[in-house]
């Protein structure tokens, strides 16, 4: 399937008109025409919109499609990697990135790899550190000053895989395929989209609004945030319980199971959380 038919059905699967999908991604309707008939794609920009809005890749969007190469777009990558032989907790400090993937290998290896589509050197601009202990793998990935449209992926063994600390200042934050006992986040986020994944997810993000999407809720997710906002979209369905903490705190649409093991906690001062059933 080309991008054009693949963006047409998804937008009518999420029930959006054309001019409803311009207004999401700030375009024009007939942007979207264009692109759905296949007379124009899309540049970088607006693909990870599109995919953020999804809850999928631009590696899906494009990959069946002759006028956009996925290695174009990121053609300039820079990588390391630490063999390892058993179970650890991961400490992950980063600088500012754009969006970061957490996704699983069957290796027996943790690789951190960076892509770009506009640094060549790529490699001189940031620097990776592992250090290990018996039971715990630091990883740190620092640059020198703030630098835009950088791709993190983080490749993590999923057979050695037990809790991950992440400690960063990101717009985009995509976890998918990893079975998990904690996944704690300390920093600044926007967007957080975790797709066939199970665990818990802890976001402390204090002053940020913060929107989560889950193609299935299956764990715990857990909100600390300070006068803001959080929005979190599950499937149509899911059965869940809410715990309320902290002071002045409310949750939006809530429609709760007694008997559900899936959790949604908010915790804070005067924020809410609003469900979206999807």
């Amino acid at each position: 399937m080309l991008f054009n038919e693949k963006l047409k059905m998804l937008r009518k699967e999420s029930g959006f008109t054309q001019e409803g999908l311009a207004e999401k991604l700030n375009v024009s309707r007939q942007a979207i025409t264009k692109w759905e008939t296949g007379e124009g794609t899309p540049d970088i920009e607006n693909l990870k919109l599109i995919s953020n809005l999804f809850n999928t890749t631009i590696d899906d969007l494009v990959k069946e499609e002759k006028d956009v190469n996925i290695d174009a777009i990121n053609q300039f990558k820079y990588s390391e990697e630490l063999e390892i032989n058993h179970t650890k907790h991961f400490d992950i400090n980063l600088g500012k990135f754009e969006e970061v993937n957490i996704l699983p290998t069957e290796e027996e290896k943790v690789k951190v790899e960076l892509l770009s589509s506009k640094y060549e050197n790529i490699n001189e601009l940031f620097k990776i550190k592992f250090d290990e202990l018996y039971n715990k793998l630091d990883i740190d990935i620092k640059n020198s000053k703030i630098i835009d449209n950088i791709i993190l992926n983080i490749y993590l063994p999923e057979k050695y895989i037990e809790d991950i600390e992440l400690n960063t200042k990101i717009k985009t934050l995509n976890i998918s395929d990893i079975e998990i006992s904690k996944l704690e986040f300390d920093g600044e986020l926007k967007y957080i989209n975790v797709k066939n994944s199970k665990g818990k997810v802890v976001l402390n993000t204090t002053r940020c609004d913060i929107e989560a999407d889950y193609d299935k809720l299956d764990g715990e997710l857990e909100v600390n945030i300070v006068n803001s906002t959080a929005r979190v979209q599950i499937p149509k369905g899911s059965k869940y319980k809410t715990i309320l903490k902290g002071k002045k705190n409310q949750f939006i649409n809530e429609n709760v199971s007694e008997d559900a093991t899936n959790i949604i906690e908010l915790n804070g001062l005067n924020s809410k959380l609003i469900i979206i059933e999807k």
